[in-house]
């Protein structure tokens, strides 16, 4: 299907036949950018390239993977790449830097592992694109998002300090009522688990002939039965 947004894919093209490519698009105006950084293979994965193009009009995914069909000499198959999927600039930049705090904030500490770490600079962009702008609003982003602001508050930083570093208040005092939600919750099941224990303390003290009782300075002791 056409499409306009943005759109990422896993390159096995070499090097110079993508970028060859990549700047025809750019100079016939069939793109306005395109960015791509090399990967090692991991987790069985041969070496691969991942590209993300912001088309300029309406363009066929289908149609840009069959002209990165690369043939060469020798061999049966040719290169090329996977089905492209809409993509959003902070996610993929993040993503392919492997940056340990988006990771764990989609993977829960890795995909699939650890990652070999990449920097922005391994980023291949036009000349006129600004690679480290674009990176740092990705970061921003991702200090911007629910689930940060929810950790924030977890760990005991106040609601009125992420408002006033311009967080959207609405947003802040939905997490704090999930919060507050969620703790009633917790120290409800920890009560009813500290009762669960000591109705079965009791009734053990009880099978053995014994009850519990307090003297007056409030210390618990056993008594027998009389």
């Amino acid at each position: 299907m056409a499409t306009q947004k943005p759109i990422s894919t896993i390159s096995y093209n070499t090097e110079p036949f993508l970028r060859e490519k990549l700047e025809a698009w750019l100079k016939a105006h069939i793109i306005q950018t395109y960015m791509y950084i090399c990967h090692k293979g991991e987790d069985g994965d041969k070496d691969h390239i991942h590209l993300r193009i912001e088309p300029n009009k309406k363009l066929d995914p289908m149609d840009l993977q069959e002209q990165l069909r690369e043939y060469q000499i020798g061999k049966d198959k040719p290169l090329g790449c996977r089905p492209f999927r809409p993509s959003k600039e902070e996610d993929w930049f993040l993503y392919v830097v492997h940056d340990a705090d988006y990771l764990k904030l989609k993977y829960g500490g890795g995909e699939k592992g650890e990652k070999l770490p990449y920097k922005w600079q391994d980023i291949v962009v036009p000349e006129d694109y600004d690679c480290e702008t674009a990176f740092i609003r990705a970061k921003s982003h991702l200090e911007h998002t629910s689930v940060n602001m929810a950790t924030r508050l977890q760990n005991g930083e106040k609601p009125l300090s992420l408002i006033l570093q311009g967080e959207n208040p609405y947003t802040v005092n939905a997490i704090m009522r999930v919060l507050a939600t969620t703790d009633y919750q917790r120290l409800q099941n920890e009560f009813n688990n500290v009762s669960a224990h000591l109705n079965a303390l009791i009734q053990a003290v009880e099978d053995y002939g014994l009850s519990i009782e307090a003297d007056d300075d409030g210390n618990i002791i056993l008594k027998k039965y009389d």
